[in-house]
């Protein structure tokens, strides 16, 4: 029998074996520039500190979770791409915290708890889903872990909280709408009294939300943000995918490469839920591993879009069947499972060494462009070492991360220039704001999947701007 000093010596070291394999596995590319997504993140939060509202001065059609959380973060350290990148260390090594926790809940044994912890850092070492980068799709984890983590309690108060953490995690990003049926298999719609107190946290959070923006004049603008936008945006990624087979092609050599990368997890998974366990565990666990990995794989395909960082998702309820896939051999000591175990542990090896060029494989189906991102931060700084007090900028392209770098504050409200498609009052002023005040910079992409500068554009560009840079695919203008 362990005594409690044991097992808190056990623990620790652990924990501090863990915070090496997490640090091992994103090590390569904490001082990676910021992604598309992370420069809206970082710059919309720059903006709102210094009083910019958010949907009615600056825009972007993610929740306001999301951006509040860049808020809070830039109140106590500057978001550095380094410094971002620390953060999405941070999150993953609350996320392992949260899944151990949630298997205990799940009465896992210690050591299966332990061991989807670690099957979590471990699926973190491929880089085919960005796992270095802070999107909302990472950012709303430990918000539903938790909530599941709740939904699960015997006290059934407790549901109240699920609730409000589920809204939460929606206002962080949306596609926990398709995750509502997870917590029927959590019971906490397993009663009338559970589902009131569950909706009646997550409806104080919805209500406190739409009261913030309703009372500050903001509901409409933010509510088409929040629903109007978005029901365009995934029209037109299914438009986007039928329509460009070149994406579709891409789509087919991902698919290949992940389906490598992560199908002898999910086998093992599979192998794993053989037979009875000697062990008893809580009676919903698989049906709410199924529920959510299906919940997962439904919200990563409804946009038609696929990023593949949208998966990350996916790699806490792999893990926790994993954990149990590791006390089904502990218990059995089954040959199958002993050798997918040893194969996974020799590519998280290949990965972690770059053996025959493994890691470098994966990272190109990554979506993730190092060339257009170090010309973001190239023509960034280039424009913060000459820029004076209260010069704008235009970037027609969709990288804010340039906004960012250079320091300067958007000359119109959105920093995607995309989104001005869906956009029509807003893509008429810019024509207005432009004559009224030209930005003393303008950055303007030559890649095709950015919509074509207007002729006003080209003409006062050729007649007012001269080109003081061009990289990779940007061009860089300066007011004469």
């Amino acid at each position: 029998m362990k005594t409690k000093n044991t097992i808190l010596i056990e623990n620790l070291c652990l924990s501090l074996l863990a915070a090496f394999f997490l640090f091992e596995a994103v090590k390569f590319y904490l001082f990676f520039p910021y992604t598309d997504n992370e420069g809206a993140f970082v710059l919309i939060g720059r903006e709102m500190a210094k009083g910019a509202r958010l949907y009615a001065d600056i825009w972007d059609h993610k929740p306001p979770f999301l951006f509040g959380q860049s808020w809070l973060l830039q109140l106590l350290f500057p978001l550095t791409d380094f410094h971002l990148h620390l953060y999405a260390l941070f999150i993953h090594a609350l996320n392992a915290f949260l899944i151990f926790n949630l298997a205990k809940r799940l009465d896992f044994s210690h050591s299966g708890a332990w061991a989807s912890a670690f099957a979590y850092l471990f699926l973190l070492f491929p880089p085919i889903f960005q796992p270095w980068a802070v999107e909302s799709d990472l950012l709303i984890l430990p918000l539903l872990l938790f909530s599941f983590r709740t939904a699960f309690s015997k006290n059934g108060w407790v549901n109240f909280l699920s609730g409000a953490l589920w809204a939460a995690a929606f206002f962080t990003k949306q596609s926990a709408l398709f995750l509502l049926p997870v917590y029927l298999m959590a019971g906490a719609f397993a009663d009338i009294l559970k589902i009131l107190r569950w909706t009646a946290g997550a409806g104080l959070v919805l209500l406190a939300v739409f009261l913030y923006f309703g009372v500050d004049g903001r509901l409409i603008p933010f509510f088409l943000a929040l629903i109007g936008f978005n029901q365009y945006y995934i029209e037109k990624g299914w438009v986007f995918f039928f329509g460009t087979p070149a994406f579709r092609d891409f789509l087919t050599q991902w698919a290949k490469t992940a389906g490598l990368t992560y199908g002898l997890a999910f086998l093992t998974l599979g192998l794993g839920s053989i037979g009875k366990f000697e062990k008893s565990l809580h009676s919903r666990t698989p049906f709410f591993l199924t529920v959510w990995l299906l919940g997962v794989l439904v919200s990563c395909g409804v946009s038609g879009y696929f990023f593949t960082y949208y998966f990350i998702e996916l790699l806490p309820p792999l893990a926790l069947g994993l954990g149990l896939a590791w006390m089904k051999w502990q218990e059995t000591r089954r040959k199958d499972l002993m050798v997918c175990f040893g194969v996974m542990a020799l590519g998280v090896i290949g990965i972690e060494t770059n053996s025959w060029g493994l890691r470098d494989q994966i990272f190109a189906y990554a979506q993730y462009s190092p060339p257009r991102y170090f010309a973001d931060k190239s023509i960034g700084l280039f424009i913060a070492g000459e820029a004076k007090p209260g010069d704008q900028l235009l970037c027609w392209n969709d990288d804010p991360q340039i906004y960012v770098y250079s320091g300067l504050k958007p000359s119109l409200k959105t920093p995607f220039i995309n989104h001005l498609t869906g956009l029509p009052d807003e893509a008429g002023k810019v024509l207005t704001d432009f004559t009224r005040q030209p930005p003393r910079y303008c950055v303007v992409s030559r890649m095709s999947q950015v919509i074509t500068p207007p002729d006003w554009l080209r003409q006062s560009l050729a007649r007012n701007y001269v080109i003081v840079k061009s990289l990779g695919d940007f061009d860089l203008y300066r007011l004469r």
